[in-house]
């Protein structure tokens, strides 16, 4: 007899689990670039809103400011971003991708984008775009902020 864990039935549950599978997959990926997927989302960030405080970002991705301060220390010893003083406000600073960080993400971009392909390939265009659809609904619902893909 086949057995399922008790919570597999339930929607929630199953979500988590393909959250875990994808980023495990992306974790691996990435290793051979020795950065994170949480590396990659915060550059990602600064990069599409360039010169972000720590608490930008914070609020912006939902990560708790003790968190990001440890990402942004990180990202700062490999050399793939940098925080620098505010013009409009010397007590603060923003942050800054670098040429290597830069060259970091546009790497994973390419490295992500073939390992999700790959995980979703047992899926059709069209169920890829129910899935979509319904994540982006939820995302909006129940976080504050989030703003539905329009492409």
């Amino acid at each position: 007899m086949e057995r399922r864990p008790p919570m597999g039935t339930r929607t929630g549950y199953r979500l988590v689990k393909v959250g875990e599978l994808l980023v495990g997959l992306a974790e691996e990926v990435l290793a051979p670039l020795g950065v994170r997927s949480k590396h990659v989302h915060v550059m990602e960030t600064l990069l599409a809103y360039d010169g972000l405080s720590q608490q930008d970002v914070s609020r912006l991705l939902g990560i708790d400011p003790n968190v990001l301060v440890g990402v942004i220390d990180e990202l700062e010893a490999h050399g793939f971003a940098e925080r620098r003083r505010n013009p409009e406000d010397r007590r603060r600073h923003l942050i800054h991708v670098t040429a290597a960080g830069r060259k970091t993400v546009d790497k994973s971009r390419t490295m992500l984008t073939e390992a999700e392909d790959a995980f979703f390939a047992s899926l059709g265009e069209d169920e890829i775009a129910v899935l979509r659809a319904a994540t982006d609904k939820l995302l909006a619902a129940h976080r504050p902020g989030w703003v539905p893909e329009t492409c």
